[in-house]
């Protein structure tokens, strides 16, 4: 099961008052529904290819509209995405229209979404109807609703960005989607619209693989810097081999790093510095020892250049 049905399993199991029932089916009309006419009789469908999402459309809707007959049901069939399940709802029809705004010029369905609790709610059924997000295991945090009405993921942004959540817009395919990329605005849509467990579970996945995540950078680098370490060291030795094969005088200070290097070959300069302090009993900061390397790489490059010549 994906992570993302995972989730809306956990959602389509809350128990919410009747607000916020109303306001969670208002988001599931405004995303997924179309009124149908046949033989003078208007049908409004609502279509899903999740089992779980289309149980609990029906049963917020005879709770809160007393539908007692069997509502229409059938299976659409489509080699890509499975089987659609489509509900048709003939009773109560005109209630439902004109509370949800559903082709009804005096549209009252932003009624519905007035309290925190129902704003919410409405959420919760957006993202139960046309929602998905990305597994945390995965390299990128995604969360997104899709729909083919601007006006609709227009209203989700705004109602999502009262709660902070800096959801933004793009185009997709024939319609368009609201999106969250930001794993703790993520985990905060997720907790706010009710799925808790599911947000434990994200947190761990998400902390674990940062985590492993920040160790892989820090080796990377400290392999990095090792490798850049014994690259510096090997050129110092052949600069210091040159010198000592043509009998070039040195002075003592650069006596001095040559044989600390001759007798510390795989040394970082770090290394070098506390050698050459416990030697020779005096100081020497990291930009010292750098210029009395660059002095014997300078007298090897001549040495080189004169060979050349």
């Amino acid at each position: 099961m994906s992570f993302a049905k995972i989730v809306k399993e956990e959602l389509s199991q809350l128990n919410t008052t009747n607000e916020e029932q109303l306001a969670e089916l208002s988001a599931m009309f405004d995303l997924a529904s179309e009124l149908s006419i046949s033989n003078h009789e208007q049908t409004l469908w609502f279509k899903s290819n999740n089992p779980t999402v289309s149980r609990r459309f029906l049963t917020m809707l005879k709770r809160q509209y007393k539908i007692e007959n069997t509502l229409l049901t059938k299976k659409q069939g489509n080699f890509k995405k499975g089987y659609q399940i489509a509900l048709g709802v003939k009773e109560s029809l005109e209630q439902i229209k004109f509370e949800h705004g559903i082709f009804n010029e005096d549209d009252q369905s932003d009624l519905l979404t007035q309290s925190p609790e129902t704003k919410l709610g409405y959420l919760r059924g957006a993202f139960l109807t046309s929602g998905s997000v990305n597994d945390p295991k995965t390299a990128e945090y995604h969360l997104e609703i899709y729909g083919d009405n601007s006006d609709v993921i227009l209203k989700i942004q705004q109602l999502m960005n009262l709660f902070d959540l800096n959801a933004k817009i793009t185009k997709r395919r024939k319609g368009f989607i609201v999106y969250l990329k930001d794993a703790s605005n993520i985990e905060d849509f997720l907790r706010l619209i009710g799925a808790s467990d599911t947000v434990f579970e994200y947190e761990d996945i998400r902390i674990k693989r940062d985590f492993n995540n920040s160790i892989n950078r820090i080796l990377n680098c400290e392999i990095a810097n090792e490798k850049k370490t014994i690259v510096a060291a090997n050129q110092q030795i052949k600069d210091i081999e040159l010198i000592l094969k043509y009998r070039v005088p040195l002075n003592e200070k650069l006596q001095q790093v040559v044989d600390l290097r001759l007798q510390n070959p795989d040394a970082s300069l770090n290394e070098l510095i506390e050698n050459f302090e416990a030697t020779y009993q005096e100081t020497i900061t990291k930009s010292g020892l750098n210029h009395r390397f660059k002095k014997l790489s300078e007298i090897a490059l001549g040495l080189k250049e004169g060979n050349e010549s």
